[in-house]
């Protein structure tokens, strides 16, 4: 997707990558840059990247590299008459506001390719900030930047007009947005129009696949190792109480008969985390703390939470190779 666009620019970058082809083709010439780096006394721990054409964020790391040492090439062409490609100022505040618009992709990119935690319930955050991106890009009148615009637009409804409903599932189990994510991000991201069945949609695979669970696994039994303990007492302690508070707990929370655990966990508030503890919550964590209380529910979250929303490498995640996603979890 990022690089259609970037394809639509390439007259924008092409004297930055040219100036970076040119000076890492023979060591010798990036040795002489190098020492006027030293001269000018810049302090960075970034080198020259050049950009390879099957993946787009290599531009990226291309483009943030080279405005690093932006001041260095004009000297360098002081020193090389050989070299003809010296990037004009038009050509670095191009070249910045590129960046800063890859730099939104990137980040997004590397929450796609998550490995510690699961990622697929983090999609629509990152899938709106993309839109939101797009949207304040559709407002700049530069002819390069309407030209990159209109790409990624077009490439945008093609990857994503047509939603996952597994990832939009994940989303609602996910307990800091539940269905108020989907209501708030929806008519932003596929249009007033229809957004509402869509919503109708998610809540529809959402109770079906809830009722498959209850048919298929019934009461789920807790296992006691599920419950932490901080020493060897405690756990004999544990195991000692473990019937009373299953008992306990179970009466506490008592479901009332016309209503379904999916009713009860919808019904509640977000959890809301600290602001210092947001991005590190855990949503398979915190459906394993409530086992308890969503006996069949947490095991359908903690299923569906723990598939990763790519298995691709991390720049595949806007590429034109097919939709991998649907590919891979399709409902």
């Amino acid at each position: 997707m990022v690089q259609d666009g970037l394809a639509e620019i390439h007259d924008v970058i092409e004297n930055i990558h040219e100036s970076v082809k040119y000076l890492k083709m023979f060591p010798s010439r990036l040795h002489k840059f190098i020492e006027i780096v030293k001269q000018l006394k810049l302090s960075t721990s970034k080198i020259l990247q050049l950009d390879v054409p099957t993946r787009w964020n290599s531009t990226y790391e291309m483009l943030e590299s080279s405005l690093e040492f932006k001041p260095v090439f004009p000297m360098y062409k002081k020193r090389d008459s050989n070299y003809k490609w010296l990037p004009s100022e038009e050509d670095w505040i191009r070249a910045t506001e590129v960046s800063k618009f890859l730099e939104v992709f990137n980040e997004v990119t590397e929450v796609f390719s998550g490995r510690q935690y699961p990622t697929s319930n983090l999609f629509l955050n990152e899938i709106w900030r993309v839109k939101e991106q797009l949207n304040d890009m559709s407002f700049d009148t530069r002819d390069f930047v309407m030209r990159m615009t209109r790409r990624l637009n077009e490439k945008f409804e093609k990857y994503w007009g047509d939603y996952n409903l597994l990832m939009a599932i994940e989303i609602v189990l996910d307990p800091r947005y539940k269905m108020q994510l989907i209501i708030f991000c929806f008519p932003k991201i596929y249009g007033e129009d229809v957004f509402q069945r869509h919503i109708d949609d998610v809540y529809e695979a959402l109770d079906m696949l809830y009722k498959e669970y209850v048919s298929s696994h019934g009461q789920i039994d807790v296992d006691a190792s599920n419950i932490p303990s901080s020493s060897s007492k405690l756990k004999r302690k544990r195991r000692a109480n473990h019937a009373f508070h299953m008992w306990a707990e179970q009466h506490r929370n008592v479901i009332p008969s016309n209503k379904t655990e999916l009713d009860i966990y919808l019904e509640e508030d977000i959890y809301k985390p600290s602001d210092e503890d947001y991005d590190k919550f855990n949503a398979l964590n915190w459906w394993k703390a409530n086992t308890l209380k969503f006996r069949t529910l947490s095991k359908m979250a903690r299923d569906i939470l723990s598939i990763p929303i790519t298995t691709v490498a991390s720049e595949a995640a806007f590429s034109a190779g097919g939709r991998v996603l649907d590919q891979y979890i399709a409902f």
